[in-house]
Parts: C-alpha cells; structure tokens; sequence
C-alpha cells in the first residue's frame, strides 16, 4: 500500500517535470522565433514591427535565461521610433554599464538633461574603466557648449585607464578643441592619435584637414 502511494507520487512528480519541461522549451522555442523575425525586421528598418517582436519574446517566460539583448534590441527599436522615454524604461532594466549610459542617452534625448547627466555619472562610477559612461558624458557636455568641462571627462577618461571606447574617446579630444577654436592644440591631438591609430582613416582625414589651417 505505502510502495503503491509513493510509486503514484513519484509518477505525478515526473508528469509535472514533464509537462513544466515541455511549457520550458516551447516557451524558448516562441523567444528565439520572435527574436528572429525582430532582427529581420530591424534590418529593414520596420522599428515598430520589430519592436512589436522583441517585445513579444521578452514576454516568454524563459526563467533564469538572459533578456538583456532583447532588451537591447527594444531599446534600440524605441531609439528610432524617438519614443525616449520608453527606450529610458526599457534600458534601465539592464544593469550594466553600457544600458546606464544608453539610459541617460534616451532621457537627455527626451529633454531630462538632470537625469542625463546623472546616469552617465553612474555608469562611470559604476565601472570606471569603462569608457562608455565618460563617452556620453563629454558629449552631453559638447551639446552643451561645455567645452572646458568635455576635456575635464576626457582627462579623467585617460586618467583612469579607459579599457574599452579608448579611440573613440581619444578622437573626442580632437573634436573638442576644434570646437573651441584651438586649432593648434587640435592639431597635437590629432598627430597624437594618427601615431596612436595608423590605421584610422578619420584620423588621417583630420590631420591632413588640421595641417591646412
């Protein structure tokens, strides 16, 4: 009688994982299924079907699995569509360094200029050598017109050892002093960088474009 009670909980046991198991993978099955009819409908630039989908596969319950590039790939869709203040929602449920930046992008886009510039000040605090927080934060000072306060970020960038965005941020230091009229500096920037990059194109664009002022 016991055997027989404890053969019938096992039994229901094993349907249950079954059954759990089949939802699972159907579930997964449908989020790879709109992830892909999202990213084809992004490469044809159709954002809101392509949001639509992303959207969809981030509903799947999926459990412990990831959603951060679907994520990604909504906020990016949101972006295009210049919906800023959902792309600004969607990015601040991803909690790496990147999202936080691309979060205070979307608000400084949608007009939140305070909450702007405090999500790049966070991503930069978050991971200081990481330059993704201290790109968007120079550039939201150049909007600005802050030119002084953009070297002050790029300095800070270089200072700290920046691992990732290092180009980008080095090429900023050229832009900035051309903003600024200071074309002399602009000038050592850009021979510092073409030495840095050979290879860069932009850079080599710029220096022969600075040797001619």
């Amino acid at each position: 009688m016991e055997m027989s009670r404890n053969k019938k909980i096992i039994l229901a046991v094993i349907v249950i994982l079954i059954a759990f198991l089949t939802f699972f993978g159907i579930q997964v099955a449908g989020q790879k299924l709109a992830v892909k009819e999202g990213l084809n409908y992004l490469q044809e630039k159709e954002y809101e079907k392509a949001h639509s989908s992303f959207e969809k596969a981030e509903k799947k319950h999926t459990l412990f699995l990831s959603k951060s590039d679907i994520r990604y790939y909504e906020g990016e869709c949101l972006m295009y569509l210049e919906r800023f203040d959902e792309a600004a929602d969607v990015y601040g449920h991803i909690f790496d360094t990147r999202a936080i930046a691309l979060k205070g992008f979307a608000l400084q886009r949608n007009g939140d200029l305070k909450g702007a510039k405090k999500a790049f000040e966070e991503a930069i605090k978050k991971d200081a050598k990481d330059g993704v927080g201290y790109y968007y934060l120079y550039a939201y000072y150049v909007d600005k017109k802050a030119y002084n306060k953009a070297l002050n970020v790029l300095d800070e960038a270089k200072g700290n050892g920046v691992k990732n965005m290092k180009q980008e941020i080095d090429f900023a230091r050229i832009v900035v002093y051309e903003k600024m009229l200071k074309y002399d500096r602009a000038l050592d920037a850009a021979k510092e960088y073409v030495d840095a990059y050979p290879d860069d194109e932009n850079g080599k664009q710029e220096l022969a474009f600075l040797e001619t002022r």
